[in-house]
């Protein structure tokens, strides 16, 4: 079973293989550039049947690149995409990547995009056991 935390760290893997540092959110000022921010907000956790949970999560990745331009900022979105779309690889498993997009504010490249994949509900449901099988046959 993947969480949030094993998410969380296979991105941080990807983006460090890139080169670049990656800051925490409460690192407000006093980052260098090039850089990256990254932060995972669980959209939906629905109970699918009594053994499994359909799980979505929005990754946003925000890139703040050396020079400022549009041409670096597309430059990684395509390499981050290259890396990270349609199947995300964490431990064991395989998450399917959707809605995989990008905007641009000022200099910042924000990249977005969501995670599906499902869990176990971890429920232990106990049935009452039968004492006696009825069964009629005909023919």
């Amino acid at each position: 079973m993947i969480d949030l935390v094993d998410i969380k760290e296979e991105l941080n893997n990807i983006v460090k293989s890139i080169g670049f540092k990656i800051y925490g959110q409460e690192v407000k000022e006093g980052f260098d550039r090039p850089s990256f921010f990254m932060q995972l907000i669980p959209l939906e956790s629905n109970l699918e049947n009594r053994n499994t949970v359909e799980n979505i999560i929005m990754v946003e990745i925000v890139y703040f690149s050396k020079d400022k331009t549009e041409l670096e900022n597309i430059k990684m979105y395509e390499l981050l995409k290259s890396k990270i779309f349609p199947i995300l690889k964490i431990k064991d498993r395989r998450v399917l990547v959707r809605n995989f997009r990008r905007e641009r504010i000022d200099d910042i490249l924000s990249i977005k995009f969501d995670l599906e994949f499902k869990t176990s509900s971890g429920l232990q449901v106990e049935f009452e056991k039968a004492d006696t099988l009825v069964l009629e046959m005909e023919g």
